[in-house]
């Protein structure tokens, strides 16, 4: 057998020949690339005149540690103090406060039996009431300045936030008053109309819509024919409804 004869390959062994080499050469050339990247070598630059800096900023903060009034560190640096923590815990009673020292002041709350108005009062009256404190007192205050006023004490109620037990609680410490304003149908533009909490978009619409057809509205009873409006809705709205 000659030795040409060792080089012979069927088609199905040239293709196989063909990828090992392919791959042979691929894994050669990968190895050579890994193999030519190296380390990177990062170099520290000192700069001297960041490092002076930096020791003059340390040194001026040993200066000032040294400078704090002794009596300042007994009082404030408990890691120093080696009183017993009694002692210590003592010296910060209310009744040894510095002098001039003013505390925070705290609201006065109402006592049983006392009582504010409901529509002439501000945030700080509304926060003298058991159980309302600023966040309630600021939505009772706003709410009912787009209101117009409340007509009863149960519409707080409406106030977010104020549930069943809340409203049992502080309603005891509210007495109505009656005045609230009205709102004039007739007058009022669109927009105004619709920054009232009692009406909303397609109600408005109805009511500009009948002015526009009629020339004026002469009744609350002609807003209950329309459909917009609910018996619920003309009830609490009639309060607040002027017709001129």
């Amino acid at each position: 057998m000659a030795w040409k004869d060792y080089l012979y390959f069927r088609q199905g062994q040239k293709i196989a020949v063909v990828i090992l080499l392919g791959l042979i050469l691929t894994a050669l050339i990968i190895n050579g690339v890994l193999s030519s990247r190296k380390q990177r070598v990062v170099v520290v630059i000192q700069n001297d005149s960041l490092l002076r800096e930096f020791e003059a900023f340390e040194k001026s903060l040993q200066d000032k540690d040294e400078n704090i009034d002794p009596e300042y560190r007994r009082r404030y640096y408990a890691s120093s103090d080696d009183r017993p923590y009694s002692d210590r815990q003592n010296e910060y009673q209310p009744g040894n406060r510095e002098p001039g020292y003013a505390p925070f002041p705290k609201t006065e709350k109402l006592a049983e039996g006392q009582a504010i108005s409901l529509n002439e009062t501000d945030t700080a009256q509304w926060k003298k009431i058991p159980g309302i404190g600023s966040a309630f007192a600021s939505r009772i205050v706003k709410y009912r300045n787009r209101l117009g006023g409340f007509v009863s004490v149960e519409q707080l109620k409406e106030v977010y936030g104020i549930d069943a037990q809340l409203y049992s609680k502080i309603s005891p410490y509210i007495k109505p008053d009656g005045h609230y304003s009205k709102v004039n149908i007739n007058k009022l533009e669109f927009k105004q109309l619709l920054s009232h909490p009692y009406l909303n978009y397609k109600q408005v619409k109805a009511i500009v819509g009948l002015r526009d057809r009629k020339g004026k509205i002469t009744s609350i009873n002609e807003l209950s024919m329309l459909d917009e409006f609910t018996t619920a809705d003309i009830e609490r709205l009639t309060p607040y409804l002027e017709i001129e």
